[in-house]
């Protein structure tokens, strides 16, 4: 598993190199946003797990590495971030408006502002993931999944304490108000977009019988 990762890896690196090179020769790289990031990770063997579709770090924490036109030095934001504020940005850079009820933030003015600007670390409050029926939040200390239907947690982690995610706490009773509060302060945001009517029909087919409607 580890040579296969390796081997992406360079297989990135050696196609992002490509688009640079490409850039410099037609005197556009100056000119250009570079945003690399990635949908999903892989567990390539953490927690004995191989692929995604589970909601730790390996699988959910991507990627996000962005280059403004003329460069910048090297610098890293903390701030919780997600694939709407990366779409909201590729949108803002090219002037037009942003989609309707998106939860996306724009991140371009940020990057541009550099890491001494007071909105440097600054991010989203929670950030969400969803697969199988199942919803995560996470506001950059604890983990909580749920069944998406009932909100019932199934999964919790203190990320802070356990970054390795190995103590699943979803019943400690001594943070039962903080998963209340991450349902109803963050969960609740997203609550009436669920289409439960979808969300039954995909779970009640076996998966290898599964096509969407048309």
């Amino acid at each position: 598993m580890l040579g296969v990762c390796q081997a992406k890896i360079t297989l990135i690196d050696n196609a992002i190199g490509g688009i640079i090179k490409a850039l410099e020769a037609k005197g556009e790289l100056d000119n250009t946003w570079i945003i690399y990031s990635s949908d999903h990770g892989e567990m390539a063997g953490d927690h004995r797990l191989s692929h995604k579709a589970v909601f730790y770090d390996m699988a959910v924490r991507v990627p996000l590495v962005v280059r403004p036109p003329g460069g910048q030095s090297g610098w890293i934001s903390e701030g919780l971030t997600d694939c709407l504020n990366i779409t909201a940005t590729v949108l803002d850079i090219a002037g037009v408006e942003s989609l309707e009820d998106s939860d996306g933030i724009s991140f371009a003015s940020q990057v541009l502002a550099g890491p001494d600007a007071d909105g440097a670390q600054k991010g989203k409050d929670a950030v969400f993931s969803e697969v199988d029926g199942f919803t995560m939040v996470f506001d950059g200390r604890y983990k909580m999944v749920v069944e998406s239907a009932s909100e019932k947690p199934v999964e919790m982690y203190d990320c802070q304490n356990d970054p390795r995610e190995l103590n699943n706490v979803f019943e400690d009773p001594d943070l039962e108000s903080v998963r209340r509060d991450l349902i109803e302060t963050h969960l609740s945001t997203i609550r009436d977009r669920l289409d439960r009517e979808k969300l039954e029909f995909y779970r009640a087919i076996p998966a290898k019988t599964y096509s969407p409607p048309k």
